[in-house]
């Protein structure tokens, strides 16, 4: 059973330390969207990213499991992440696996 976590249920931190990241952030700012397992979609931007893990800023309270996808509005491009830490609508991911290819849209958007 995947665990649920509300974004306000989640452990605060200022940010995730300097030390405990493996690779050099890059600032961007980009859309995505989160994908959950029977594909609905929240709509998300992605504020710095390395080859590890990225900050996300999700507006509103939502329910988010531990893990989920990450799309890439500009590549097309969705991976699997988890929560590393949150605080307030800003959570640091790790990425679970290498990005691949979106399958043509059967995301449902606007939902949750």
């Amino acid at each position: 059973m995947t665990e649920a976590l509300t974004t306000a249920d989640m452990p605060e931190t200022e940010a995730a330390p300097a030390e405990h990241r493996r690779a050099r952030r890059q600032r961007v700012l980009k859309s995505a969207k989160i994908v959950l397992d029977d594909w609905r979609a929240i709509d998300c931007t992605v504020r710095d990213m390395s080859e590890t893990g990225a900050k996300i800023q999700v507006g509103g309270a939502h329910v988010l499991p531990h893990k989920f996808r990450l799309l890439m509005i500009s590549d097309n491009s969705i991976r699997p992440v988890q929560i590393a830490w949150k605080h307030n609508d800003t959570i640091g991911v790790a990425f679970r696996g290498p990005a691949e290819k979106a399958p043509i849209r059967k995301f449902v958007t606007g939902m949750c």
